[in-house]
């Protein structure tokens, strides 16, 4: 049995990261950049006013005061879109909007609020202003031959407006891992299947269609395979190509447990079959020729956990995505917990700021089918393997959720 670092980079080691294919930007959300990305143009792409007020010459009313006002003679109009065409001379100024573009010769802008106006022709100064207020010069968002977005960024939507604004309609990304997904167990029943005695609904594949989608991949179900060998080996020979399966259930020592027997006779490679940690420890990892295969506890929580911390790493690496590690802080504790093990605990906390720091506490009960912690976590409270109690006060760390 090996530990949960060690089972995580034997993981990464053994996943590819797939191919690159080009996507309409529009369908590029939650996608991974596959290539550095070089503006071909600045943004904005012209000088252009910040604010809605009068281009002027910063000069002409360097001395401008209440007892010195200055007068100037307003010209023309500049706003988005509609472009003033002459260029201002000392004494005149340009009415200009918001995102207007700055006309020739003029070099700042005073605010509208900031101008006394005698009449539509003409305005009125009484305070000098510098060379360049209000005034959004090109280039400032984005400078030509610039790095915009570089390859392992995900696409997020404000990536998506400044590929748009380049002018950008599609994007190279790196293709969507294909997981396939099944559920084993003779307890299981469709979702809108009410239950007879000892049965319960198929949650767990429901659960990690979500977060194979939030990781990027493409979930696909294959449905629920009593605990028959036959029929188990039946599902996953029959099942589609993918380059992940994912099967909850049948991984542990019990009578009934027996996906792992099936993958040894179709030939899957076992990389590891289980794991020091709790909850999730029976978990099967190993390859059947290209695809990935794990085999994740049926408990909700264990089958939540094992893929957060395994699976989830896999699918960003696949995609393309750069490998970080989780987000993680200390925090400080608020109640007790104790273990009798050596196993690394991961405990469904609810963490919150005070003076500037984390406190944290459990969400209750830990047991591995209590679903709704998962829905109550905001973070998962680590317990390292040599750990045997954490008392209040103690320092901890948390992984966000």
């Amino acid at each position: 049995m090996i530990n949960a670092d060690e089972a995580l980079r034997l993981i990464l080691d053994a996943t590819p990261t797939l191919g690159k294919e080009k996507v309409l930007l529009l369908n590029s959300l939650g996608r991974t950049m596959a290539a550095d990305l070089v503006a071909n143009e600045s943004l904005p792409p012209f000088d252009n006013s910040s604010m809605d007020g009068y281009a002027i010459i910063s000069s002409d009313v360097s001395r401008a005061s209440p007892g010195r006002p200055c007068e100037l003679e307003v010209i023309g109009e500049s706003r988005a879109g509609k472009v003033f065409a002459s260029s201002v001379g000392s004494g005149q100024a340009v009415r200009v909007m918001t995102g207007g573009k700055m006309p020739l010769g003029a070099d700042t802008v005073v605010p509208v609020e900031s101008v006394n106006l005698q009449n539509k022709a003409r305005i009125i100064l009484v305070h000098p202003l510098p060379a360049g207020k209000h005034v959004r010069r090109v280039g400032e968002d984005i400078m030509r031959q610039e790095v915009v977005a570089r390859a392992g960024d995900l696409i997020e939507p404000a990536l998506m407006g400044v590929l748009a604004a380049l002018g950008h309609t599609k994007v190279l990304v790196f293709k969507k891992p294909r997981v396939n997904i099944l559920a084993t167990g003779d307890e299981l029943v469709k979702v809108n299947e009410r239950p007879l005695k000892g049965q319960i609904r198929n949650s767990n594949s429901v659960a990690l269609a979500g977060y194979v989608h939030q990781s990027g991949g493409e979930p696909h179900l294959l449905g629920i395979v009593p605990d028959r060998e036959n029929l188990i080996r039946k599902a996953i020979e029959k099942s589609p190509r993918a380059h992940i399966l994912l099967i909850s259930g049948g991984v542990s020592v019990g009578d009934y447990d027996l996906v792992e027997g099936v993958l040894q006779q179709l030939g899957v490679k076992f990389v590891f079959q289980s794991v020091n940690i709790r909850p999730g420890k029976p978990i099967v990892f190993g390859r059947w020729g290209n695809m990935l295969v794990f085999g994740l506890p049926g408990n909700p929580v264990s089958t939540s956990v094992t893929f957060l911390q395994f699976v989830r790493p896999a699918l960003r690496k696949m995609s393309g995505r750069r490998t970080t590690p989780p987000l993680r802080f200390p925090a400080l504790m608020e109640e007790e917990i104790t273990k009798r093990d050596g196993k690394r605990y991961f405990v469904r906390g609810v963490a919150r700021q005070v003076g500037g720091k984390f406190h944290v506490r459990t969400t209750g009960s830990q047991n591995s089918g209590t679903m709704s912690s998962m829905v109550k976590a905001n973070c998962l409270i680590i317990v390292p393997e040599v750990i045997t109690s954490i008392r209040p006060g103690d320092q901890v760390e948390i992984e966000m959720l």
